[in-house]
């Protein structure tokens, strides 16, 4: 994994990720600011902690793309999950169904589509 964090690839991710956190954080400091003040109010208090939830997930991703580019590194064989856990390679396929409406119906917008073109 210490190989794969001297890549270009991901120091420019690292830059990017930190960047972006230190903006939103930046900017819901500056929210923050803008509830306390007179004119302020519980928008400007929300908009705070949105920011600063934008912080974190955009950290939570690189570190979970890291982690996902690291496994898939050290084990080439593995494949990828996906949010609930399940591998992508063993989700249920797609059962191709007759359905007349349906046939109907795409040969209908494929007519239309010819018109349009011509």
């Amino acid at each position: 994994m210490l190989a794969l964090l001297g890549t270009r690839r991901w120091i420019g991710g690292l830059l990017f990720a930190l960047a972006f956190a230190v903006v939103c954080s930046l900017l819901g400091r500056w929210q923050w600011d803008e509830s306390q003040a007179p004119h302020g109010d519980l928008q400007n208090l929300a908009y705070a902690f949105n920011w600063w939830l934008f912080a974190a997930v955009g950290l939570g991703i690189y570190g979970k793309a890291l982690r996902d580019e690291a496994r898939r590194v050290a084990d080439p064989s593995a494949r990828p999950v996906g949010l609930a856990g399940v591998p992508l390679t063993e989700r249920a396929p797609i059962e191709e169904t007759q359905d007349d409406e349906v046939d109907a119906w795409n040969a209908w917008l494929a007519e239309l589509n010819t018109k349009a073109r011509q």
